[in-house]
């Protein structure tokens, strides 16, 4: 189930939250990259073993290897870096997603924040890929070969197909987008 609404709603994100919800335990960020009409996706394991598509995505630490406040935007970067060997030098937040996951009995286990960032002035830096849960190069898809993809369930998980709408509103609208995204474990 995914709830939708625009960050500008007063208390989203309160309101969905409840009395007694467990804290945000971790955060991930979401690179979307841009080049001729196309985005970069890398091939990962999906919770079940099975090889899919995604988009550049890490889980972002409180702080960096230095022991500095760790900001989403270098954050962002870096991963994208690991994984693909691009480097962006300017990341727009597009969409955030509360993420809700659920134990086997449907109770709430856990909840986290995936920030989906447009990450822009991309250059290639090398052609390695330094992150060993990435299967292969990155690939780069048409929105349309993306909608196949979701449709055919070929994409990591819904936070991927999430990330995805959240960059199709701010493509067409400029708006930063929210939901809510409940993963069953």
């Amino acid at each position: 189930m995914t709830d939708h609404a625009t960050a500008g709603e007063a208390g989203f994100f309160e309101t969905q939250m409840g009395v007694g919800h467990p804290q945000i335990l971790a955060t991930t960020v979401c690179a979307i990259v841009e080049h001729g009409g196309e985005l970069l996706m890398v091939r990962q394991l999906n919770r079940d073993g099975e090889e899919r598509w995604n988009f550049p995505t890490g889980w972002m630490q409180p702080v960096d290897e230095d022991g500095r406040v760790q900001l989403p935007e270098h954050s962002v970067n870096r991963n994208l870096l690991v994984e693909t060997g691009y480097a962006a030098s300017d990341a727009t937040l597009i969409g955030v997603s509360l993420v809700r996951e659920h134990g086997p009995d449907g109770h709430r286990i856990g909840t986290s924040l995936r920030l989906n960032y447009v990450c822009d002035q991309l250059r290639q830096t090398s052609y390695a890929v330094n992150d060993p849960d990435i299967l292969g190069a990155p690939e780069w898809f048409t929105p349309e070969q993306i909608d196949d993809l979701i449709a055919r369930t070929q994409v990591k998980g819904q936070l991927t197909a999430a990330a995805f709408r959240h960059w199709r509103t701010y493509r067409e609208g400029g708006e930063m987008s929210a939901d809510i995204v409940d993963i069953p474990n």
